[in-house]
């Protein structure tokens, strides 16, 4: 058949179009339905709770998913949305920092995890019986200060009090054991006030400069650190809103000061950072290789996929912590064999919606019940 020019210039066209249409078939993102899927489940928190906003940062490096998202507000009053480079109190996420720190002096060879207690605190009840992978395990038996009944009519009262570390073991010291020390398991704001004590004796140096020098500064984290006390959260932030209770528009911010929770919870961050930071601590980049290997396995079976170790939450394949604190909840986890970390960040502080089920949601999207 012989084509004229109008024929010749038509079957171009299909051929462009054929092309265009197979390229964008070939580059279209194989990940975007679980993406979907997961933003759907984040929005669903802003529309059927009380949450004001969400910040989710979910990189599967195996996958090629590298995924931000923000969802609701960061000021109510002022209808400002979320930001992802803001940064927030990380609360008990602080504890892997303690521990990171406390285990790099297990490898300098200033302490061992089978000493004793009273080889530093020797006055402290049952100070022979306790050891120091106690502390980091949460099998010590000590009580939780920040369940004291006198510890917390006094912050309810005055919530700006600035407490010493001393005087929150006190506060523990004060109440009964929960069970002999190795007994059990009992999650124990104390054991890591301790272990923020411990620290400051060994090197002579704060925690705060600790954790600058080991962690921050090495990782090069420019928005993240250890608050010893104070109200102000540094650097560009939103509100922080709710107690554990929904007040409407309750603003808890600046409410409380940090040196309620010290070396168990007043850190601060962002995603990016907390990111980095979590991936290198799960990876092993800051101890030795057999010290990494034994904090990864030796881990307190507490429920199905759900374990606690030296100052370290595992949820399945992932490794890390949660935190909360007036005004602020989060979630930070890195997954060395499927290569997934997972940070989730809400402004609130409520009993029954927490970062960690929003975890699980997308556990459940990437990779059903093999997490």
């Amino acid at each position: 058949m012989k084509t004229t020019p109008v024929i010749r210039f038509v079957l171009l066209l299909v051929a462009v179009f054929s092309f265009i249409s197979c390229e964008k078939e070939e580059t279209s993102d194989p990940n975007q339905p679980l993406i979907d899927l997961m933003k759907a489940a984040t929005d669903s928190v802003i529309q059927n709770t009380e949450v004001p906003g969400v910040v989710a940062l979910v990189v599967d490096h195996k996958r090629g998913i590298n995924w931000m998202y923000t969802a609701g507000y960061s000021d109510i009053a002022n209808k400002l949305p979320m930001d992802s480079s803001y940064t927030f109190r990380i609360g008990s996420n602080t504890k892997t920092f303690t521990g990171t720190v406390l285990l790099q002096l297990v490898d300098e060879g200033k302490l061992v995890l089978e000493d004793k207690l009273s080889k530093y605190y020797p006055l402290y009840p049952k100070a022979d019986s306790i050891t120091i992978a106690m502390l980091c395990n949460m099998t010590s038996g000590v009580f939780n200060y920040t369940d004291d009944e006198t510890w917390l009519n006094t912050t309810d009262a005055n919530p700006t009090r600035v407490w010493t570390p001393q005087e929150l073991v006190n506060a523990g010291f004060s109440n009964n054991f929960y069970f002999s020390p190795g007994k059990s398991w009992q999650y124990s704001n104390t054991n890591t006030i301790i272990l923020g004590m411990l620290i400051e004796k060994l090197t002579g140096n704060t925690l705060e400069e600790e954790i600058e020098t080991r962690i921050v500064n090495p990782l090069k984290l420019q928005n993240t650190g250890l608050m010893t006390s104070g109200t102000d959260l540094p650097g560009k932030h939103g509100r922080g809103y709710y107690g554990g209770k929904y007040v409407e528009n309750e603003d808890l911010t600046n409410y409380i000061d940090v040196s309620v929770a010290w070396a168990a919870g007043s850190a601060y961050s962002t995603p990016r950072e907390l990111q980095k930071y979590v991936e290198t601590m799960v990876e092993g980049g800051f101890i030795t290789t057999s010290l990494q290997t034994q904090r990864i396995s030796d881990i307190k079976l507490l429920a199905p996929k759900l374990g606690y170790g030296l100052c370290l939450l595992q949820r399945g394949s992932f490794y890390g912590h949660d935190g909360s604190i007036p005004g602020f909840t989060s979630t930070m986890y890195h997954s060395k064999e499927k290569n997934c970390t997972v940070i989730i960040y809400f402004n609130c502080q409520l009993e029954d919606i927490r970062p960690d089920m929003l975890f699980y949601s997308y556990m459940n999207i990437l990779y059903g019940e093999n997490y």
